[in-house]
């Protein structure tokens, strides 16, 4: 009874908007049940027109990109050797974490018989783009709960522990950005079977390549945007000498992506392009002020240091992704006569995701050293009596 007493008032002393976002998880779990207990027909307004809605064009398409951080980040710093960035490893590899474990959620939700989940593992199709996005996704969870490991074993002091996880750690890297790049791309190829639905403006054979490339640029906005919040709202150190180096990157593959944009749309898109005003519309917002504007911005040197100006500008990178996705998704295969809207539940649903994703971080910032460097020279296996103080005061 004391420990259920001790973790009622843990949870009374929580910031409101904790409190808030444990409401909004609580929604979205109550909307979860009621779409397993009544079927997807029921609860939500998915027909034989729009098969794929708000679930996989958000829970799905959307949150993969932007959990980008953990592998964009990783193989920045080490096979790119850039070490003065692994202070923003950890709470990468936490977000990438519980982004993976929220869209696997979301797949859920939205396979018609969630029950034969695990048949992906006994009948094998290799010619299915969404067998390898299933096997991408559970290899790199598996890989992102591993790299998770080390702040746990810190917390505890499993010295040995840290150790083996320290000479993994190369190695784990290496599996995340090869596996990362597998479904990140392929999440593109899914929607190159929608020859005659997809909207020429987003439709051409280079969707895996442009899929992976946006991956990447929103991976280190993300980045940006998760140290900015931290040091605001959670009261940790200010990374903004760090945040300079990636938004020096930042302009390169901005670049990157909108070079290729152009070349699609010029030399390998087919038909009419700005027949149809809302998709119109839509791409020149998403292009201009999610994609050239950031551009702009980042290759500025007063917006790459100043804190606001750089969060606001990976701001829009983010707006620009989740735009795309939408569009691509959804949007850009709309039928004008029949316009899908998500139920309620499906909207819940997303809502708790979102809540989620930042409860959870939260969560764990709190309770884990996500947010402690420490150098690769530290010895694990050797008992540390000094270490273990400053674990146990974390």
């Amino acid at each position: 009874m004391s420990l259920l007493r001790r973790i009622v008032d843990e949870i009374k002393s929580y910031h409101w908007f904790v409190l808030l976002m444990m409401t909004l998880v609580g929604l979205g779990f109550v909307s979860g049940v009621l779409r397993f207990i009544y079927g997807l027909g029921v609860t939500t307004n998915l027909n034989d027109t729009y098969p794929w809605g708000l679930w996989i064009s958000f829970d799905v398409v959307t949150a993969v990109p932007l959990a980008a951080g953990a592998f964009t980040l990783g193989a920045i710093v080490h096979c790119f050797n850039i070490k003065k960035l692994e202070p923003l490893v950890r709470p990468a590899i936490v977000t990438g974490f519980i982004g993976y474990s929220l869209v696997s959620v979301g797949l859920l939700l939205d396979l018609g018989q969630p029950q034969r989940g695990w048949y992906i593992m006994r009948y094998w199709n290799l010619e299915s783009p969404m067998f390898e996005v299933a096997m991408c996704v559970m290899a790199y969870t598996t890989v992102l709960i591993l790299e998770l490991l080390a702040p746990v074993a810190e917390k505890f002091g499993w010295h040995v522990s840290l150790r083996v996880l320290r000479w993994l750690e190369m190695p784990l890297v290496i599996a995340a950005a090869a596996i990362s790049t597998l479904h990140q791309s392929t999440l593109g190829t899914f929607f190159l079977i929608a020859v005659d639905k997809l909207h020429n403006l987003w439709y051409n054979p280079m969707l895996p390549l442009l899929f992976w490339v946006s991956a990447i640029c929103s991976g280190m906005c993300i980045i940006i945007l998760e140290a900015t919040a931290s040091h605001k709202w959670m009261g940790q150190p200010n990374e903004g000498v760090l945040l300079q180096t990636l938004a020096k990157i930042l302009p390169w593959t901005l670049g990157v992506y909108l070079a290729l944009r152009a070349y699609s749309l010029i030399f390998i898109a087919e038909g009419p392009l700005f027949d149809r005003p809302g998709l119109t519309f839509s791409f020149l917002v998403e292009v201009g002020f999610g994609f050239v504007l950031p551009f702009i911005l980042f290759s500025m040197k007063s917006v790459r240091e100043n804190d606001r100006s750089r969060a606001i500008a990976a701001g829009l990178v983010i707006f620009g992704l989740v735009l795309n996705r939408f569009n691509v998704s959804m949007i850009g295969m709309m039928d004008p006569n029949q316009i899908y809207l998500p139920s309620p539940i499906e909207s819940l649903v997303t809502i708790g995701i979102i809540a989620g994703h930042i409860l959870f971080f939260v969560l764990i910032a709190k309770y884990l050293p996500i947010f402690e460097h420490h150098p690769e020279t530290v010895d694990y296996s050797i008992p540390d009596p000094l270490y273990k103080a400053k674990v146990k005061n974390v």
